[in-house]
């Protein structure tokens, strides 16, 4: 069920985070844990206080803060409360939900997609130098036709 937090505070808001419930059993829960973010201005609001008072028997421990960008993580059935945040409490959450494994496989896939969008070009500037076609598979260890096909309209 999802319920949405109405929320006055001196920042401006901007963006939303989410409020959940997770089972304690849940290995690979999203995001962070709520006591690790103690200063969210959403912990203050009458709703988040009805909310948390509606599932007495959650501790700290398994009302998780996602970030609204990681919003497709959390399980389907769980309870989610989504709340407003400001530019800095969005960025907050990111970056303690972002766990150093974490946040180094997020780089990793990061480099590598800008990569394979680099590789036509490359491929394209390897030919225009004069390298054959196998010497080029040979170097990129796949068919330079994946590039020519992919360049083509």
């Amino acid at each position: 069920m999802l319920f949405r937090a109405v929320l006055e505070i001196g920042g401006i808001v901007t963006g939303s985070a989410f409020l959940v419930i997770v089972p304690a059993a849940e290995h690979a829960a999203p995001g962070v844990d709520a006591g690790r973010l103690p200063d969210l201005a959403a912990w203050d609001t009458a709703a988040v206080h009805g909310w948390l008072q509606a599932h007495e028997g959650a501790s700290s421990a398994t009302v998780r803060v996602v970030a609204s960008s990681d919003a497709d993580l959390i399980p389907a059935g769980a309870e989610r409360l989504e709340v407003p945040v400001t530019d800095d409490e969005a960025a907050e959450i990111v970056r303690v939900s972002s766990v150093p494994p974490v946040a180094e496989a997020r780089a990793e896939l990061l480099s590598f997609r800008q990569m394979l969008q680099a590789r036509p070009a490359m491929v394209a500037r390897a030919r225009a130098a004069g390298l054959s076609t196998s010497r080029i598979e040979q170097l990129i260890g796949a068919p330079a036709a994946d590039e020519r096909d992919a360049s083509q309209p």
